[in-house]
């Protein structure tokens, strides 16, 4: 952040104190802005809230904007709280590191290292190498012209023109840009989309594929550059946080579990953001060639739509002789059946289940193709019939006491929350796939066993009593650790926090009754941690480095 410009910032959020003010209603003691700016034309807010009382509806993106700008912000979120008050007073905290939890009331989130991100589960994933494609250039060649005859069929009329495709680029134009793709990537596109590739350069952005514009080679390439891949560039931790677990929708291990992966070649887009894709990375059970849709709104995980361009090619031939389509204004919409674009909630639903009680007993109704676990409200829980199970990424653990989980160290979960009276920690010691970790209860708890699994890259102890929090330091490969602030003190006393920590959460307080029920409309106390107390210990985690810059001063109070 550019500290001359200190003084030009606090001009601005003067100006947002006294636009906050006149649009206060009488009677205002407090106003409070959680707000944000994404860039310098995008801004935001969580609320603005006004105590007592609701404000006008008061535009304050212009100025947090200009903040953005005067504050030389490089991300794509710069948090802006301010808080104004009646008798003209206004304070201020701006940062791009500092900023509130979105999965976590009243919790803060300090990123270190904006650069590093957790591993994403598609580098502990390898395709068969025997696995063969499944696309036939000369039946999709074959394929290409039914489906344009059968087009201008049902598109026809008296007087219409046949639709034809842009004509393909010159042989040695094709060949240098799939030489491209294989210095780039080391892949090569499946034989039958370069047969298509050899007769027509795309479509020219008629919308052949379900209406998604097929690219020509050139736009192909282009698209597939590390540089141009921008649906990438919004992760960040507090995306991560919220939604920490990358699946896929399709069939089970077909595809790497990734927001993005360099062997997913962009030949369609839907111009909304995702695309249609030639998988050239697939995943254990997966063919190379298969066709995913990936992009903008599928940081969580891709979606299966055929094994092959053939095979998304024939089913539009067969729609279109079923008469699965219907014509409106114009434009064809193909009823491509189970190709269409799934409903991820509905197929996660599919994907999870929740025991408590007597169910838990055996894990009723368990499947191999469970992908999320919950065990509630269950003694004596067996957790042996998940024992090798081949996608059990998650499991939630609540209040089973005496629960072995023993048999969880032969599966492949990566996120594990375990809430009971006591936690037995041994069992998963060397674990080679758990990631991340989430402990709550009253009884201490001995962390030694985590040392020993490679894969741990996120604590959250908030909930927990630990034995010794000094353990932590030992854990090299940790990347986020949550604590409350007397834990985080604690653990700097016993010799700090992991040194290659790139992210860390403050967790919110127990909540405390109020003992004088007189105060409440007298005074105002802000839940801990408070945004006060996020600042001070933002300046412990990362010393003279904290991006966190705090800004007083006073407005003029106008009469009413």
């Amino acid at each position: 952040m550019n500290h001359d410009r200190d003084s030009e910032i606090a001009d601005v959020l003067r100006t947002m104190a006294e636009k906050i003010a006149a649009g206060a209603p009488a009677g205002w003691r407090r106003a409070e802005l959680q707000g944000f700016a994404t860039g310098p034309d995008g801004s935001g807010h969580r609320g603005l809230s006004i105590e007592p009382g609701e404000a006008d509806d008061i535009d304050l993106h212009a100025e947090m904007c200009e903040i953005y700008a005067l504050a030389g912000a490089s991300g794509d979120h710069l948090a802006i709280e301010l808080v104004v008050e009646a008798k003209g007073r206004f304070e201020a905290v701006v940062s791009e590191s500092l900023d509130r939890m979105d999965h976590s009331e009243h919790g803060f989130l300090y990123v270190l290292d904006r650069g590093v991100l957790p591993p994403e589960p598609t580098e502990f994933q390898r395709g068969r190498p025997d696995a063969a494609p499944a696309g036939d250039p000369k039946e999709a060649v074959a394929l290409l012209g039914a489906y344009l005859r059968e087009r201008d069929r049902v598109l026809g009329g008296p007087g219409t023109d046949k639709y034809a495709p842009p004509p393909a680029l010159p042989e040695a134009r094709r060949a240098w840009l799939e030489a491209q793709l294989r210095v780039r990537y080391g892949v090569t596109l499946p034989e039958d989309l370069r047969a298509l590739y050899s007769l027509v350069d795309g479509d020219g952005g008629e919308g052949l594929l379900d209406r998604h514009p097929w690219f020509g080679l050139e736009r192909l390439e282009d698209q597939s550059r590390p540089e141009n891949r921008w649906w990438t560039a919004g992760r960040s931790w507090s995306q991560h946080l919220f939604q920490p677990l990358i699946t896929g929708v399709g069939p089970s291990l077909t595809m790497r579990r990734a927001s993005d992966h360099p062997c997913w070649i962009p030949f369609a887009t839907s111009t909304g953001g995702d695309f249609l894709a030639v998988d050239l990375a697939p995943g254990p059970d997966g063919r190379p060639g298969q066709v995913i849709r990936m992009g903008a709104r599928h940081d969580d995980g891709p979606v299966y739509v055929a094994d092959s361009v053939t095979s998304l090619l024939r089913r539009h031939v067969t729609a279109l002789e079923a008469g699965a389509y219907a014509v409106e204004h114009g434009e064809l919409w193909i009823d491509l059946g189970d190709m269409k674009e799934p409903s991820r909630a509905a197929h996660e639903k599919t994907r999870s289940l929740t025991v408590a009680g007597p169910d838990a007993a055996a894990i009723r109704g368990w499947e191999p193709w469970i992908q999320r676990l919950s065990v509630i409200n269950a003694p004596w829980v067996d957790f042996g019939p998940v024992r090798g199970a081949p996608v059990l990424w998650q499991v939630k653990v609540d209040n089973c006491p005496g629960a072995d989980l023993t048999p969880l160290r032969d599966t492949p979960v990566e996120l594990l929350d375990l809430a009971m009276d006591g936690i037995d920690l041994a069992p998963l010691a060397g674990h080679a796939t758990l990631r991340s970790l989430t402990l709550r209860t009253e009884r201490p708890v001995d962390l030694t066993p985590l040392l020993s699994c490679p894969r741990l890259y996120a604590l959250d102890l908030s909930r927990a009593v630990v034995g010794d929090l000094g353990v932590l330091s030992e854990l090299k490969g940790l990347l986020y650790l949550n604590l409350r602030r007397g834990q985080w003190a604690e653990l700097w006393e016993r010799g700090g926090h992991p040194a290659g920590l790139a992210a860390a959460g403050l967790a919110a307080e127990p909540r405390r009754e109020k003992t004088w029920w007189w105060s409440v409309d007298r005074a105002y106390h802000a839940p801990e941690p408070s945004l006060k107390t996020a600042v001070r210990w933002a300046g412990d985690l990362a010393g003279e480095a904290a991006d966190v810059r705090v800004f007083t001063g006073r407005f003029p109070r106008r009469r009413r």
